[in-house]
Parts: C-alpha cells; sequence; structure tokens
C-alpha cells in the first residue's frame, strides 16, 4: 500500500517538537554491575515499529526546505531514544499539538526500514551539511547492522563529503568492530575526512586507537593536531601523556588548549610540570585551561604554580588557580596566597579560596580564618564555617558558637552541627 508522505508544513511543524524532545544518547562507559539495579522492562522491546522510508523522506525534503538556522538546531538536538522532558512534560498537550504527536514518535524510534536507512544513505551526500549531519547521526543511533554497514561503505565513498558525514555517523554508533575502518581513513586525502575521523576515534574511547591518533599529533594542520589532542583525552591513556606534553607549547592555542584538557582527562602526574609553565602562556584561555587540568591531575607539586595563579591579571584564572588548589591530594599546607584571597577585592574568589582551605584543612590557617568572619557577606560566613568545620582545631570554636547563632539557616545549622559533634566527642573521650 502506498504511503502518502504528509504535507510540507506539517513536517516542518514536527521539527519544532522535535527539538524539545530531544534526550542524550548513551555513553559508552563500562561500569561495575548495580546487581541491586533491576528493571521491569529490561529486554522488552516497544511493539511499534520506527518511521519508513516515506516519513524519513518527508522529514529530510523539510530539514532541506527549512531555514538554516533552524536546520542546525534539530541537527544538534536530533537522535532516535528521545524521551519526554525531564520536567515531566509530554508533548501533545499544548492546543493543537496531538496533530503531529504520531509522526514525532514514529521519528523518535531508531530506524530500522531497509528503504529508510538507505535514504539516509544517499542524505550523506546532500549539499547542506546540517542534513549530513541529521542523516549521519540517525544512521549511527540506529543500532540496526545494516547503517553501520552503510556507513563505513559510505567511509570510501567517492565524494570527501560523504565520507566526512560516514566518519560522523560511526562516531555516533561507537561500534568497535569499526575501529580498523576509521584508522584507514586518518590516510584520507582530505582534511576534514581525517578530523571526522579522528573524532570518531575519540567517541570510540578504544586503546588501539592511541597510536594512530598520536602520530597525528605531528601534522602540520594545526585543526588535526588539536582534533587528536582532543581524542587522545577521551581514550584517556598515560601512553598518550609523553605525546602531548610538547604540545602544550605549541605555536597554535587551538592546540595548546586541546592538549591541555586532554593532559586533564588523562590525569598523569608527568605532566604536572608542563602544565605548570602554562599557567604563564600569553592566552587566557590556555592558562584556564591548564588551572582546571591541574586540578584534575590533583598532584600537589603543583601548588606553587597554582598558588601564584591566584595573582594572574584574569580573573577566570585566578579563581580557578584557587579552587584548584582545593583539589590537590594531601596538600600539607595552605599556600599563603590562597589564605590572602579571603581578602580579596572579588567576593567569589574569596569564597572559592574559603572553600579550597576547607579541603585542605589546615589548622595554621585557623585564625585567620576566625578573623575574617566578622563582617563577612553571607556565602564567605559558610566557607568559613565550612573551613573551621572540617579543620579539627579547637581555636575556631569561638567563631563556631557565634556562627551558630547566624540568622542565616545554613550557616547556623552547620555550625551548630559541628559544635555537637565535638561535644560527642569530648564526652566519649571521657
Amino acid at each position: 500500500m502506498h504511503i502518502v508522505p504528509p504535507p510540507l508544513t506539517s513536517l516542518l511543524a514536527s521539527l519544532v517538537m522535535l527539538i524539545h524532545a530531544a534526550g542524550g544518547s548513551l555513553a559508552a562507559q563500562s561500569h561495575s554491575p548495580d546487581y541491586d539495579d533491576v528493571d521491569p522492562w529490561a529486554g522488552v522491546q516497544p511493539p511499534t515499529q520506527g518511521p519508513d522510508s516515506s516519513a524519513v523522506a518527508g522529514f529530510i525534503r523539510s530539514l532541506a526546505a527549512t531555514d538554516p538556522l533552524v536546520c542546525q538546531f534539530v541537527a544538534h538536538s536530533i537522535g532516535n531514544n528521545w524521551s519526554h522532558w525531564e520536567g515531566g512534560y509530554e508533548s501533545g498537550r499544548l492546543n493543537a499539538e496531538d496533530t503531529h504527536e504520531k509522526a514525532r514518535q514514529a521519528l523518535s524510534r531508531r530506524i530500522t526500514d531497509h528503504a529508510a536507512l538507505s535514504h539516509l544513505a544517499r542524505s550523506l551526500g546532500h549539499q547542506h551539511s546540517c542534513v549530513r549531519r541529521v542523516a549521519a547521526r540517525m544512521l549511527g543511533q540506529s543500532e540496526a547492522a545494516e547503517a553501520v554497514r552503510q556507513l563505513r561503505e559510505a567511509l570510501r565513498h567517492q565524494h570527501p563529503r560523504v565520507r566526512e558525514a560516514a566518519a560522523l555517523g560511526l562516531a555516533h554508533a561507537e561500534d568497535p568492530a569499526t575501529l580498523h575502518d576509521l584508522t584507514r581513513a586518518l590516510r584520507d586525502r582530505e582534511p576534514a575526512v581525517v578530523r571526522m575521523a579522528v573524532y570518531a576515534l575519540g567517541q570510540l574511547k578504544d586503546a588501539r586507537g592511541v597510536k594512530p591518533l598520536g602520530d597525528l599529533l605531528r601534522s602540520n594542520d594545526p585543526r588535526t593536531r588539536a582534533a587528536a589532542a582532543t581524542a587522545l583525552g577521551e581514550i584517556e591513556d598515560t601512553r598518550a601523556t609523553d605525546r602531548l606534553t610538547p604540545l602544550v607549547r605549541d605555536g597554535e592555542p587551538l592546540v595548546r588548549l586541546a592538549a591541555i584538557e586532554a593532559l586533564g582527562k588523562i590525569e598523569d602526574h608527568r605532566a604536572t610540570t608542563a602544565l605548570g609553565q602554562a599557567l604563564r602562556d600569553g592566552d587566557p584561555a590556555v592558562r584556564r585551561a591548564a588551572a582546571t587540568a591541574l586540578g584534575e591531575i590533583e598532584n600537589p607539586k603543583s601548588a606553587d604554580a597554582l598558588a601564584q595563579a591566584i595573582s594572574d591579571p584574569d580573573v577566570v584564572v585566578r579563581r580557578l588557580a584557587a579552587q584548584s588548589l582545593g583539589e590537590l591530594d594531601d596538600l600539607a599546607r595552605a599556600p599563603a596566597r590562597l589564605l590572602a584571597a579571603i581578602g580579596d577585592p572579588d567576593p567569589e574568589l574569596r569564597v572559592i579560596a574559603a572553600m579550597s582551605l576547607a579541603e585542605i584543612a589546615d589548622s595554621t590557617v585557623v585564625p585567620a580564618l576566625s578573623k575574617a568572619y566578622a563582617g563577612a557577606e553571607p556565602r564567605l560566613r559558610y566557607a568559613i564555617v565550612k573551613a573551621l568545620s572540617e579543620t579539627d582545631d579547637r581555636r575556631g570554636d569561638a567563631v563556631l558558637s557565634v556562627a551558630a547563632r547566624d540568622k542565616e539557616n545554613a550557616i547556623r545549622d552547620m555550625a551548630a552541627e559541628t559544635l555537637e559533634d565535638r561535644r560527642e566527642d569530648d564526652d566519649d573521650d571521657e
């Protein structure tokens, strides 16, 4: 039976609903089993099928005809595992929404129809980039073996924009069996295809990708070097550290930024020195990334460099440096500049510094914290009480007693709870 496609206006109206109904895709990560977790719906498939070729063709036509900005919104949000809004709203409740609800539900399901998959595969070469993106994403998230096969074949297509879109689709598929296809694509003559294959390898998070991606860090193309660095960060394998570290001094800020962010994700202590030097980079975005990465690595040897960065001319670098100091492992003493920051003119830095002092729990800062409590704004008073509570030094009890009568509930409750715990500890010692 021939199915008449819905009119273009109807499909366009559905696009707006699709944007708001999008949900995130599942990350390809392995976790320890949770034996307490049960699901009555496990293994049960919905009784209805995904969209057929007529619906998919109409949808693609609508995307091609709509405003490019709207198309990009759809391309960014689209997926085949859409769910209802987190706030509990279900589409179809607004007046006249129900007319498009069946079409939305059909397009929300994973596509398995052979003709629909073939239409998407042909759309990988569409002249509009956002249509190519949508086709790649819908194919990648189909979970049908045929969809992956078509993407692998398209990766060898004669036209570069088809190969680029195919690599994007394989990035969404996250199928380990495609690793060799993507590795082969790293030798493509078109840089755009290489970069998309690099991205896809990063999404696979397969350690076998470390060597070929590491080789691309020597590429003459800065965007390719940056893409390879980002992908290595996604894989999070410490074997990439030695390859990434020299890029912290790359001549291109884009590459330096990508390398620093990757090293932060890998969390290898060997990168500490290079990242500390990056805190003196001329680009504030690079210095911000370096401060964040050092906090992720948590090496106490970075304390001096981070403390100096509290005096950085960029306000965000100052705040990030103070925050990262609180994340370092086993830091015995709080740097003097961090303690001084609780009196900084920047109210956000004052609070961040006090919170980091709470994490460090250095008893030598108790007198300075106690002195700073008087006249402090509520957020800073809360952070100071938190720091005094974390520091097992009774010299802070006087301020905690004052804080137990604070007009702010959060401050009052924390101080009172800390004092009660300490009284109980004293009773146990007697």
